[in-house]
């Protein structure tokens, strides 16, 4: 038996006897596919969704967390040039005898400013900025800035500095530490 024959009749086994079909001519070899296998009655099964699998331990999906800086799209305006710089409270009890326990890393700080050189800006009126608790945007005609910050801060009780001369943006910002040391 040659390897057509064969074929054909492995075909026949497996063909519904109900069904009416066509005898090949001899000597071909019809080509099956995974849908002429089986009963017709099971191609217009449905399927049910599938629901997504809740792993009891988790925390949150993905589609719960929001990245409250959604703006990273370039569209043109410039990036100005920024940086963090730290103060600290202190008197001359901390200065002269260290009586507080208070060092000159940013751990010891109370408060955090952000700094900004904006030399193209025109002034202040043209900025629009936005503080919330650990990101900081602003946003001008020409300049776009997005960051977000070190440290948590009071985003509602920062101060903002404009300084025409220099051209510059200082927004001091209360730190909020959840964790002393």
């Amino acid at each position: 038996m040659n390897f057509a024959a064969e074929f054909n009749a492995l075909s026949g086994l497996l063909r519904d006897p109900d069904e009416e079909t066509k005898a090949p001519a001899p000597g071909t070899v019809s080509r099956p596919n995974p849908g002429a296998i089986g009963p017709k009655e099971l191609l217009n099964v449905k399927v049910p969704a599938v629901k997504p699998r809740v792993d009891p331990k988790e925390i949150w999906r993905e589609d719960e967390l929001v990245d409250p800086v959604d703006d990273d799209v370039d569209d043109g305006r410039e990036t100005p040039s920024y940086e963090f710089l730290y103060k600290q409270a202190v008197d001359t009890a901390d200065n002269f005898l260290g009586m507080s326990g208070k060092d000159n890393s940013s751990t010891s700080c109370e408060d955090l400013v952000v700094r900004i050189e904006l030399p193209g800006a025109e002034g202040a009126a043209e900025l629009d900025l936005d503080v919330k608790d650990t990101y900081l945007k602003l946003s001008s005609p020409r300049y776009k800035l997005s960051i977000h910050l070190p440290h948590k801060v009071d985003g509602e009780r920062g101060k903002a500095k404009w300084d025409s001369a220099k051209k510059v943006l200082a927004i001091t910002l209360r730190i909020i530490r959840d964790d002393p040391f």
